[in-house]
């Protein structure tokens, strides 16, 4: 009797260890491996100064803050980290700011749009409270898009460094995210200088540095 009873103890044992085991393997397999974000924020910031030797005398052209709209494909992978596609388009205008007379002319319609590849890494990712802080930086290009239909968009490249917060809800398909960026586009300068050396003279132009702040929300759908 006692080696049948054995026997069968064993068996038990195992299948309730097996147990465990089997729903952490469900588990593994029904986490997501892609999030799809649709975003929409503010965006601010992004001024160019000028001076007289370029199209318009010394002062400052600035785009003014506006309402901003995109989305971000995100691919998951191990510890927290993504690899993510990022786009963001801002609708706004662009005006003058003369240094002599300090007045703003309006110049019209003016949009950015960022096209990047980047990545984000999260922190806490095993916390109890479901909320997953995380950094990131992307880089691509940057579509400066002028609404006058005579003047041509202008492809430059730029990159950005932000950071926010992951909330995944209970079913853990659909969740809320938050960001604040920094976008940087360098762009030509309109100043120009020269130097000289043994293999002949050179004259190169200056870059300026667009920079704008961003702050958007998102829902996440994670499939």
């Amino acid at each position: 009797m006692v080696g049948r009873v054995l026997p069968l103890s064993a068996s038990l044992a195992l299948l309730l260890a097996a147990a465990p085991l089997q729903a952490q393997l469900t588990e593994v397999q029904e986490q997501h491996r892609f999030e799809l974000i649709p975003v929409a924020g503010y965006v601010w910031g992004g001024s160019y100064e000028t001076d007289v030797s370029n199209a318009f005398p010394a002062g400052h052209l600035r785009i003014s803050p506006s309402f901003a709209w995109g989305g971000i494909l995100s691919f998951l992978a191990h510890g927290g980290s993504a690899v993510e596609l990022p786009y963001l388009r801002q609708d706004s205008d662009i005006k003058f700011d003369p240094a002599a007379t300090g007045s703003e002319t309006p110049l019209g319609s003016f949009a950015m749009n960022y096209i990047q590849i980047g990545g984000r890494q999260e922190f806490g990712v095993g916390g109890t409270s479901g909320i997953r802080p995380f950094i990131g930086a992307s880089l691509g290009i940057n579509i400066l898009d002028p609404g006058n239909p005579n003047i041509s968009s202008d492809t430059r490249f730029s990159w950005s460094i932000g950071g926010g917060l992951v909330k995944m809800l209970n079913n853990g398909r659909v969740g809320l995210r938050s960001d604040i960026k920094l976008w940087i586009t360098p762009v030509p300068s309109g100043d120009y200088g020269t130097w000289c050396d043994f293999y002949g003279c050179f004259v190169a132009e200056g870059t300026a540095w667009v920079t704008q702040g961003q702050w958007s929300g998102g829902l996440v759908f994670a499939f």
